[in-house]
């Protein structure tokens, strides 16, 4: 009760502060609401409105409705409430765009807003945590003072910013690390797919599928492949799209080879054979070489935690031996 006293306390010391904050809030929940709402009506209205051929035209044709295979998914709550602050925030540039759009796929993050969500999320972060800092003011100014408070809200601001970036490069970082660690693997079910007799587009798919289980960025990597070949795309533009989704080196290799192995006309099935065992072997030697780290690695916290330790529990016998026994010698001896 003590606790929810003081804060009722601080709430009626600072009770103009809480006023502006609450109606800050309000203000900008209502306008929030109100575009979303008006972007709404808006498609709404451009839902109803007649085809370029006239309302008569439009009547007239009353056969089948077309399949819409290009639909684009109905957009979330979240993208709606986005969605008047995206153009004001998101860059016109086309290369910035499509670099950014590049890091979210490699990042796992297919969606066709994934780069507006990206760029309103540091936005709206960048403004969220300052004014949540401003509004626990009330609580903490009692610790801290306003310059204090300013610099704190200045920093989380900056935070807010930088806070999508970091995620993204860890998503890439682990995705892009569990596809180096089961691409040999991978490498070994194409060459056995290849080998029993499967053409290349069905042993792509065909590993997508089964190694998947394991390691789903690769399979999704996989599987899209398969699905760019079934609409349409040729076989090298695949590959090399595979190559820049995933961002790995030893995928990269792997569609260079199998790219000349189609132009010269060699066989698929040994330049497989002859890169999965290069694969397993740079897998066996990374191994090795964080193997050959750890040692290192391990002396840091051994000197710094353990070592301490050891010698404080070797010494501390002596040290209470010499502090009953010869201390009590030494002031006799003295006396």
């Amino acid at each position: 009760m003590s606790f929810i006293e003081s804060i009722i306390s601080q709430i009626s010391a600072n009770a103009d502060s809480v006023l502006l904050i609450i109606i800050f809030a309000a203000v900008f929940l209502a306008t929030l609401a109100g575009a979303v709402i008006w972007s709404e009506k808006g498609a709404v209205r451009r839902r109803l409105e007649p085809s370029g051929e006239g309302a008569q035209g439009a009547k007239a044709d009353k056969g089948p409705p077309r399949p819409s295979v290009l639909k684009e998914p109905e957009p979330s709550v979240f993208d709606r409430l986005l969605k008047p602050f995206q153009r004001h925030v998101v860059p016109t540039d086309q290369s910035e765009h499509s670099t950014m759009q590049l890091r979210l796929i490699q990042a796992g993050y297919f969606s066709p807003s994934a780069v507006n969500r990206y760029y309103a999320s540091r936005v709206l972060l960048g403004f969220a945590l300052p004014l949540g800092i401003v509004g626990i003011s009330p609580f903490i100014s009692q610790y801290l003072q306003v310059e204090s408070l300013l610099m704190v809200a200045a920093v989380m601001g900056v935070l807010g910013l930088y806070l999508p970036s970091i995620w993204v490069s860890h998503r890439i970082q682990a995705r892009q690390l569990s596809a180096r660690e089961g691409f040999p693997d991978a490498l070994d079910l194409l060459l056995v797919c290849v080998e029993a007799g499967l053409g290349l587009n069905a042993a792509l798919d065909r590993v997508g599928k089964e190694i998947g289980r394991a390691y789903p960025a690769l399979g999704t990597a996989f599987e899209f492949v398969g699905m760019e070949l079934r609409a349409g795309k040729s076989r090298e533009m695949a590959l090399r799209n595979l190559a820049d989704r995933l961002g790995v080196d030893e995928v990269k290799s792997l569609v260079t080879i199998l790219i000349q192995s189609e132009a010269l006309g060699t066989s698929i099935a040994q330049a497989l054979r002859v890169h999965a065992e290069d694969m397993r072997v740079r897998r066996m030697l990374r191994a090795e070489e964080k193997a050959h780290k750890l040692p290192v690695k391990l002396s840091f916290p051994l000197v710094g935690f353990i070592l301490p330790c050891l010698v404080l529990v070797i010494l501390t016998p002596a040290i209470i031996r010499i502090a009953n026994v010869l201390l009590p010698t030494l002031r006799g001896a003295g006396s």
